[in-house]
């Protein structure tokens, strides 16, 4: 892509170089010597030949309008969009909303982060918060705004990751039975995720087609999400169908409660009809029955804790790690074993045991005489 250089002399700076970029618009600047101007002009055709140019007045746009464009073009969930909608609402746009997105800058940046850590948000907000506005500055680096992401390796306090609540076989047929004595038919909501592990929202959504008994089998390819007091169906969070495993007593059960349902019912609802709200639920059911427990399970259980309960009662049962990854329905089963590696450690007692058993039965077994033909020595 070609320029020029036209000399002025009757100006300060009367050396101008000029020249168009992708977008047809003219770009120039003025220097005092031809050498600087040639350099200049050089050094841009090189960044447009390369495909590394950025439209000087592309990062003039503020944030508050690119941010609109970047939530229009997003292909998430409900529940994933609102939740970025209210990250910037609450947190990025007060304070970038005005900024042209070239004029944020790391220090800026910092002195944000700074100011929420102040203000006492946890980390775990902050980082999601911080993630947004990364994600923003990164759109319009990828459209040839910015040169360079500001907010790439802003730093946000860790997160201390709370310590996962682990059930015992007996703690959960207890919590199964206080529930239930709170709400009639809840009981076996929470033994279905506490054996099954699937998330709150697979299990709101299971429905009667979905189950086979006999073979104890769920097809687990829906879940509910609560976006701004709405109740949304969709697919579930990694957009995979999968099946999985139930005890035989427990899929007895869920047979027993599908006897008046049809096709498409809803295996667990609201007493008065309708999907069940995690809200709700948690307030009427799930917290007063901590209270009644109190002593017997944490009382700062959380409905999650029954999905990582069913995870601790698959591997005492011998389940591989593959395994207990395709029952949860993670990505691979990385994920798994970043999070329950710990769970196997009695595995590796076990199989002491049977590698010294090996090497006994080995050992003797090199040890002990052969049997062969014997030799008569003569005299």
């Amino acid at each position: 892509m070609n320029g020029s250089i036209q000399h002025r002399p009757d100006r300060p700076r009367p050396w101008k170089a000029r020249y168009r970029g992708f977008t047809g618009r003219e770009h120039s600047m003025s220097f005092r010597r031809k050498v600087d101007a040639e350099r200049w002009l050089r050094d841009e055709i090189g960044k447009l030949d390369r495909g590394v140019w950025v439209d000087p007045h592309g990062g003039t746009v503020r944030l508050a309008e690119w941010s609109e464009d970047w939530l229009r073009g997003l292909h998430v969930k409900p529940k994933t969009h609102a939740g970025y909608r209210e990250l910037l609402d609450n947190l990025v746009l007060p304070t970038f909303g005005n900024a042209e997105v070239r004029r944020i800058t790391p220090d800026k940046i910092r002195h944000w982060i700074a100011d929420m850590a102040e203000s006492g948000l946890s980390a775990s907000r902050m980082r999601q918060a911080t993630g947004v506005l990364r994600a923003n500055l990164q759109q319009a680096v990828l459209d040839g705004r910015l040169g360079r992401n500001a907010a790439d390796g802003a730093k946000v306090p860790k997160t201390v990751e709370r310590e996962p609540r682990f059930l015992t076989a007996d703690q959960l047929r207890a919590l199964v039975q206080a529930v239930e004595n709170r709400q009639h038919g809840a009981g076996l909501l929470v033994e279905v995720a506490g054996w099954s592990g699937l998330r709150w929202g697979e299990v709101v959504a299971l429905r009667r087609r979905s189950v086979n008994v006999l073979a104890r089998k769920l097809s687990i390819s829906e879940a509910a999400t609560e976006v701004n007091g709405k109740l949304i169906f969709g697919t579930t969070k990694t957009h995979e169908t999968r099946t999985i495993i139930l005890p035989r007593e427990v899929a007895e059960k869920v047979g027993s409660r599908m006897a008046s349902l049809q096709g498409d019912d809803l295996i667990f609802t609201a007493p008065k009809g309708g999907p069940l709200r995690r809200s709700n639920w948690s307030w009427r059911v799930w917290k007063p029955t901590l209270q009644d427990l109190e002593g017997l399970v944490p009382d700062d259980l959380w409905i999650h804790d029954l999905r990582d309960t069913a995870a601790s009662l698959m591997v005492a049962s011998g389940a591989s790690i593959l395994a207990v990854s395709r029952q949860l329905g993670h990505v691979n089963a990385t994920v798994t074993l970043e999070r329950y590696a710990h769970l196997y450690d009695d595995d590796l007692e076990a199989l002491a045991v049977r590698l010294d058993d090996r090497y006994a039965e080995d050992a003797a077994a090199h040890t002990r005489p052969k049997s062969g033909p014997s030799v008569i020595g003569l005299s």
